[in-house]
């Protein structure tokens, strides 16, 4: 493949400059080969709901995968070969696991959590919300992470990844960036900052397209980035953890944003080596259009696509040592959150009874282990962090937690996302799926034929396969079994 250059305007940046400029010859023949391959599929296995190591080997023994572990992520795999793509597996539908570029899943394992038990953490740019589910795979779903992304067009997608993940612990904002810096500063343990920008990373997917771009954009875009990042470092408390990323390879937007970060604040702001956490060094460059950049700089990453066989990615983690200076905060709240009703305890204590009577799920011990509580929201309970019922005003909250159900004359209906995450912990009201009607299932049909007299009509029940797959939510009518799975999955 020759050299994939942008449309040929003066105006317009070629990434290939950049390349020519950082590498050696050998080294920028080396990318112009590796962009000839395509890269393999990658996947991080959902934490919350299963074993990393156990369900790639049952994934690939069950669809024929070959997989190779990513080094920098214990939980991510690469994918080859196979009967099944990735993208089209019950398990993918069931949020078993996630589809991600490698290179993404490195922003997510740089934070050192195992100090703080129990984390508040923010995503400041998180649509559609890989690297956020990431984050509270890393917690265990037992910190608080607040997914914020400043356009609202963007929240639904984030909210449908993060339910279909199954998490609890964790509220949804949309605010722009910017705004945290100077409305919530000094409160987060940890905030990543996964920046918008010119996704010149040099290899085109379905969510990063590679497009021509001018040097006035990329100006304006670092200018922003600098903005976020000192909104980041604002926000975050001394002592606490900053992730920057982008999926650029532009220095302008990278390098160039660090140092001028570094320049403004040089003794509230130490740059961490994260070269230890790489198989192989991607430091960072050590000069943007020849002038020099201070040597720590060159603590980031810099994912060339040749280096780790992945798209070109920008990684960098920095520690907050000294208070960083804010503006008043003015108005705290500038968008409004839906409204909610927050149960007491007594009355959460006896939901989670009732699940637990119909169900055999032990989720008032849950309730109990993780802090959790119940909220109700347009009629429609909600598993939340009790944390957030006392954040959520500062916040101003899209959405939080995870759809719990709601009540029926006489039983409780679960919500599909419920099932998804503990639908393999319920003893009771389950129903065996034979193998003969798995494939009408799977399609998002209603199941007839089958003998489900065992089980009153009416009843949700958790439907699993012979193999014991959780498969999601099923309803027991006189005729049929009812397929509950979202119409989203198909």
């Amino acid at each position: 493949m020759g050299k994939k250059k942008v449309e040929a305007q003066s105006h317009t940046v070629d990434a290939y400059d950049w390349a020519k400029t950082y590498l050696s010859a050998r080294e920028f023949t080396e990318l112009l080969d590796s962009l000839q391959i395509e890269i393999p599929t990658s996947v991080r296995i959902n934490c919350l709901k299963s074993n990393p190591s156990a369900l790639i080997e049952q994934l690939s023994n069950r669809y024929g995968w070959e997989t190779e572990a990513v080094p920098f992520c214990n939980s991510g795999f690469w994918v080859r070969g196979g009967a099944s793509a990735a993208s089209s597996t019950l398990e993918h539908r069931m949020g078993y696991y996630y589809i991600q570029e490698a290179a993404s899943m490195l922003p997510a394992e740089l934070f050192d959590l195992d100090s703080i038990p129990e984390p508040l953490i923010l995503d400041m740019a998180a649509s559609p919300g890989g690297k956020t589910i990431h984050l509270i795979d890393r917690t265990g779903d037992a910190g608080l992470v607040i997914a914020n992304d400043a356009s609202r067009s963007r929240i639904p997608a984030l909210r449908i990844v993060l339910e279909n993940w199954g998490a609890i612990k964790q509220g949804v904002t949309c605010q722009q960036g910017e705004w945290f810096g100077y409305a919530l500063p000094d409160t987060f343990d940890a905030v990543l900052l996964d920046a918008p920008c010119s996704m010149q990373g040099l290899r085109s997917s379905v969510s990063h397209t590679s497009r021509p771009i001018s040097q006035n954009e990329i100006s304006a875009l670092a200018e922003r980035q600098v903005n976020m990042l000192v909104s980041a470092l604002q926000s975050v408390k001394t002592g606490g953890e900053v992730v920057y990323s982008t999926c650029t390879l532009s220095p302008q937007e990278n390098e160039g944003v660090l140092s001028a970060v570094l320049e403004r604040y040089p003794q509230s702001i130490v740059m961490i080596d994260i070269q230890e956490r790489l198989p192989k060094p991607a430091n960072g460059i050590d000069h943007i259009d020849g002038k020099p950049l201070a040597k720590e700089i060159q603590r980031t990453a810099r994912l060339w696509p040749h280096i780790f066989d992945t798209a070109g990615f920008f990684c960098a983690k920095l520690i907050k040592t000294a208070p960083i200076a804010t503006p008043e905060a003015g108005n705290r709240q500038t968008k409004q959150n839906n409204k909610r009703t927050f149960i007491n305890d007594d009355d959460a204590e006896r939901i989670g009874q009732q699940i637990e009577k119909q169900y055999g799920f032990d989720l008032p011990g849950l309730m109990r282990r993780q802090g959790l509580g119940v909220a109700m929201v347009g009629g429609n309970h909600f598993l939340v962090a009790k944390d957030l019922m006392g954040v959520q005003e500062n916040m101003a909250l899209d959405s939080l937690g995870m759809p719990l159900g709601k009540t029926l004359p006489e039983s409780w209906q679960p919500s599909h996302a419920l099932v998804s995450r503990f639908g393999d912990q319920f003893t009771r009201n389950i129903f065996i799926l034979d193998d003969a009607h798995l494939a009408q299932w799977e399609r998002g049909e209603d199941i007839r034929g089958v003998s489900s007299a065992h089980i009153p009509t009416g009843t949700v029940v958790a439907m699993r396969d012979t193999a014991g797959r959780n498969l999601g939510r099923g309803k027991i009518l006189k005729d049929r079994i009812k397929n509950q799975l979202p119409t989203r999955l198909f």
